[in-house]
């Protein structure tokens, strides 16, 4: 499967705006930033985005859990003698989540030396949402107060990562195929344009982030890339779930949601790829078999 040659794509229209286009080529990146979430949800008011893409409300808990988990950290103690300094949970219930800091001793080789498992306690009152710690090791207070000050910020704010996920997701509704093996650039046939729009001005209007969409016209060797990239992504995915042995459940049905979304998608590209339909159609029913295949070995 090679990499598709952007240079050989016909991506403008003519000046006249005569030559209808079958969708665009578009590529997006999000780069490091934490969000407000009422300002997320105030980004995607502003560009007509549903609001049902947004990522779930922020659980305190989960906000305790990575300010705790980010200040890990390694130390040397001496020329040969390093402290590894790493979060463990000891204890959660309704009401209470408790992290000790524990403090592991190694050599050079990693060869354990020592372990102190409660030179901290950190503990979450979901109620209060009201974070709060002891030390018996001054060497981890400076740690307690940066998870502090990380949890204030996390409880009401989303990651890159989570802004990454949501982006993926309003764009895998748009009926997209990867324009390359490994994603990167997609093509969204012209049904999804709008929508296209609105996602890429939704990106661009996010902190160092940027979305990117170019027309793709109507021409003989683009149908041929876009027919071709199509392909490969259904070959692909049929691929995927005949090799699905071992994975988990939550993976099987991440697998499987995506199979149907392609197949549900197809209707978008039907216009495009006419002349070489009964293949496509060949293709559509293995993937169905195998989507049915998977349902059924869930269910046993």
């Amino acid at each position: 499967m090679s990499n598709i040659n952007l240079e050989t794509v016909t991506a403008v229209q003519n000046m006249s705006g005569g030559e209808p286009i079958l969708g665009h080529l578009m590529w997006f990146s999000v780069g490091k930033q934490l969000v407000k979430s009422d300002d997320l949800e105030n980004l995607l008011d502003n560009t007509g985005i549903d609001k049902a893409f947004l990522p779930n409300p922020i659980r305190c808990a989960d906000a305790f859990r990575r300010a705790t988990k980010e200040v890990e950290q390694k130390k040397q103690d001496s020329l040969n003698v390093f402290k590894n300094y790493l979060v463990r949970e000891v204890f959660s219930d309704p009401a209470t989540v408790q992290r000790n800091i524990v403090v592991e001793t190694v050599d050079q080789n990693g060869k354990r030396l020592d372990y102190e498992p409660n030179a901290a306690f950190m503990m979450l009152d979901k109620k209060k949402v009201h974070f709060s710690f002891s030390i018996l090791d001054e060497s981890t207070r400076e740690m307690c107060h940066l998870a502090e000050e990380k949890f204030q910020v996390y409880k009401s704010h989303y990651s890159a990562q989570q802004v990454r996920v949501m982006v993926a997701k309003i764009l895998n509704s748009l009926a997209p195929t990867p324009a390359r093996p490994h994603g990167g650039i997609y093509f969204v046939p012209s049904t999804h344009t709008e929508g296209l729009e609105k996602l890429v001005k939704f990106v661009s209007s996010l902190e160092n982030s940027e979305g990117f969409k170019v027309p793709l016209v109507n021409t003989y060797d683009n149908v041929k890339m876009v027919s071709k990239k199509l392909s490969d992504h259904l070959e692909s995915l049929i691929s995927e779930c005949k090799s699905s042995e071992g994975l988990r459940k939550a993976q099987l049905k991440e697998l499987i949601h995506q199979a149907n979304m392609v197949i549900g998608d197809y209707k978008d590209y039907r216009d495009i790829v006419r002349s070489e339909e009964a293949s496509f159609e060949e293709k559509i029913g293995k993937l169905k078999i195998e989507v049915a295949r998977l349902i059924e070995n869930m269910s046993d």
